[in-house]
This record gives structure tokens, sequence and C-alpha cells, in this order.
């Protein structure tokens, strides 16, 4: 399957045109991480968005040595890493895998892109993390 029909078929990028998903394909890579591995770590530069297309991972926030607090599990369809994009500031919560898990990447100056020219994704990711994290 090609990286634009994955696109397509996420929730947050659903509504956009093929010629839209287009100009967004290029940038965006598919990665895969295995069961326990630190996607994002709390406190690094935000430098890309995920798209969940398939696997588990957890939302944590403290050290990742002790006992975290997880704060969310999230799945397929589901995307993490926008608000160290949309508020250019860093990570606020680490991510990990909680199983194998498959993302499709874009690097954040791609995404920065896309989103000025459809400011519609920035509204529906800010609506997305407030419903899944009461506006924090």
């Amino acid at each position: 399957m090609e990286i634009a029909d994955m696109l397509k078929q996420t929730p947050l990028l659903a509504e956009m045109s093929d010629a839209h998903i287009g100009e967004l394909a290029p940038s965006t890579r598919l990665e895969t991480y295995r069961p326990g591995h630190i996607i994002l770590r709390e406190g690094h530069a935000g430098g890309a968005f995920f798209l969940i297309l398939s696997g588990k991972v957890e939302v944590v926030k403290g050290s990742l040595d002790a006992e975290p607090e997880v704060i969310a599990t999230l799945g397929a369809g589901d995307f993490f890493g926008e608000v160290a994009i949309m508020k250019h500031m860093s990570r606020s919560a680490s991510v990990r895998a909680v199983e194998e898990t498959k993302c499709l990447v874009i690097r954040r100056l791609d995404l920065d892109f896309f989103i000025e020219q459809y400011p519609v994704i920035a509204a529906k990711m800010a609506t997305a993390h407030s419903a899944k994290f009461g506006g924090e």
C-alpha cells in the first residue's frame, strides 16, 4: 500500500482531497517500533508528528526509569506529537510502544507547511487532543 493511501485512511486526514494528500505523502515515512521502544521522550524537542496505523502506545509523564504515570493509551487511528509541533515547544510527555506499532511519521517542517495551507487540520488536532487529554 502506498503512503498516500495510508494517509487517506487515517481519520484525521480522511476528508482531504487526493491532491492534498499527494502533497503530504512525499514527506511522510513509515516506521515500525518494537514493544518497549521509546518513540518520544518528555522534554526533548518536537521534530515529528506520528499517525498510528496499527499497534498500541502509552503516553507517559515522569521518569521512564521509575514508575511513570500513564496518561493515555493510543491505538490505530490515533496520533501523537501534535502539541510540540503546534506550539513549537519541547515534548510534554514520553510515548512508548506497548506492542509492535506502525506509524506514519511526518517531519515538523513539512507538517507546519501543510497546516499553514490547510488550517482545518490544526483545528481537528486541537479538538482530538482536548477530547483525549481534557484540554491539557
